[in-house]
Parts: structure tokens; C-alpha cells; sequence
């Protein structure tokens, strides 16, 4: 998102306020240029990226904070520790 829409941008921005001011950089008449509003089209593929992230990160948390995400493994552990028997156990550690 840095590096395909807000980089260009800025930099097109600084250009044009080294050369014309600060606020042709702002006005309107430079975003609505066509290169500008590519640019800005092309900032939806990180925005999504980046939607897509925090839900899976919201989702993980959720099923931490519920605990729905963990109940198996937990489960399974316990199941696999209560037949255990030390005497019967015939690996040798070394």
C-alpha cells in the first residue's frame, strides 16, 4: 500500500509544491488528475490485504478469548496423558 499508492503520491505532491505551492499540491485540480486517481485505485489491493489480516487476526483472538480454538488440542493432550503408564513404557532415554 506504502510503496504502489502513498509513495507516489507524496512524491508527486512535493514536486508539485516545489514547483507551484502548497496548495496546488492540495487542491483539487492535482487529485483529480488521472495518474492521481490510478494511484488511488491501485491502494484498494493493500487496503484488502490489509482487511483480510485483521480479520484473521480478530478470528484468532476470538477463539482465544472464547476458547473454542483451543478445546481440541486440550482436549486430545489430556486423553493422550491419561493412559499413560510409566512401567510400561520401554523407551530408553539416553
Amino acid at each position: 500500500m506504502v510503496l504502489i499508492s502513498l509513495l507516489p503520491i507524496g512524491l508527486m505532491q512535493t514536486c508539485a509544491s516545489v514547483e507551484h505551492g502548497m496548495w496546488y499540491a492540495r487542491s483539487a485540480e492535482f487529485l483529480k488528475q488521472d495518474i492521481v486517481q490510478t494511484f488511488h485505485w491501485i491502494r484498494i489491493i493493500g487496503d484488502t490485504i490489509f482487511a483480510i489480516g485483521a480479520f484473521a487476526l480478530g478470528w484468532f483472538i476470538l477463539g482465544l478469548k472464547t476458547g473454542w480454538s483451543i478445546k481440541k488440542e486440550a482436549n486430545s493432550l489430556n486423553q493422550s496423558t491419561e493412559n499413560y503408564d510409566p512401567e510400561k513404557d520401554d523407551t530408553v532415554l539416553t
